[in-house]
């Protein structure tokens, strides 16, 4: 299921790290180049999410972090996509190729894929922006007949005028 296009402004899918780094003082430079794209480059994209991402945020154990990351989603005015069994068996068939114990993971690609978005948002670089799943899930996507998707962190959509990993 394709979205409605809008030639002018890139639809981009936010996983649930992209809402947490906002957040991790842990990693403070990843921390300030996604808090600085938010402020000033966010109404360049139109901004997509979905129930996982939800409760993914509410499985979290700190509730005020919790709190805030419900509220920073909330002012982003991010579209929740439904899942659906299509999109749920697009990430199985991803995870006998790629990622075969990250279903969540799988599932946010899949959900990007299916309704066709310019990109899935990630700074998890351990299984999503990286090499070797972009190009699985592009041949994928093709195979199945989906939109090739980028895969990309915050740094390749505006965030590298804060800083660089």
């Amino acid at each position: 299921m394709l979205l409605k296009e809008n030639n002018n402004i890139f639809r981009i899918y936010l996983d649930t790290s992209v809402i947490s780094a906002y957040f991790d003082f842990n990693k403070p430079l990843r921390q300030l180049i996604t808090e600085k794209w938010f402020y000033n480059d966010i109404e360049n994209f139109q901004l997509f999410t979905s129930p996982l991402v939800l409760e993914e945020i509410e499985n979290n154990t700190n509730l005020q972090l919790k709190k805030n990351m419900f509220e920073l989603l909330g002012k982003s005015e991010a579209t929740l996509l439904p899942i659906n069994e299509e999109i749920e068996t697009l990430a199985g068939i991803y995870r006998k190729s790629i990622l075969s114990k990250e279903i969540n993971d799988t599932l946010h690609i899949a959900i990007a894929s299916f309704y066709g978005l310019d990109a899935i948002i990630s700074w998890n670089f351990r299984h999503i922006v990286n090499i070797k799943t972009m190009k699985t899930i592009h041949n994928i996507n093709e195979e199945n007949k989906y939109k090739i998707i980028e895969i990309l962190s915050v740094e390749n959509i505006g965030g590298e005028k804060y800083g660089n990993l």
